[in-house]
């Protein structure tokens, strides 16, 4: 009799073990975050693109450059919440810069980049 209950006892606590193993496991797979990009932009010739960082950089607004599949795009900002991009947003267009905001999917593990404003994470990832 014994030996059935430490049986079981060791059964259930494999069980628990496993369990635990794979939610950590499949937890982390697919952990995704929105985030809201504010883009001004998207150009074929490099010029271009830098005369767009020239202007908001003579507005004093934010402004980072990356290139992705042959295009140079700048963007103002990533946010986690459309509240925040929609803000920076309406704050471009009243300076007569056209833009729209992306919604993109990151991992989870950006999350916290973005609200450290990593620029140089998210652009790495964004020209990725």
């Amino acid at each position: 009799m014994k030996i059935i209950r430490v049986t079981a006892v060791l059964a259930i606590l494999l069980s628990l073990c496993f369990a635990g193993i794979y939610l950590k496991f499949f937890s982390t797979i697919n952990s995704h975050i929105d985030a809201y990009i504010v883009q001004v932009g998207i150009y074929k010739q490099e010029e271009n693109a830098n005369e767009m960082v020239a202007k908001l950089t003579q507005l004093q607004k934010p402004n980072y450059k990356y290139q992705k599949d042959n295009n140079y795009i700048i963007i103002t900002g990533v946010f986690l919440t459309e509240e925040e991009a929609k803000n920076m947003g309406n704050d471009i267009s009243a300076n007569g810069i056209t833009c729209v905001i992306k919604q993109e999917k990151f991992t989870s593990d950006f999350k916290e980049k973005i609200e450290q404003q990593d620029y140089e994470a998210i652009i790495k990832e964004l020209g990725s």
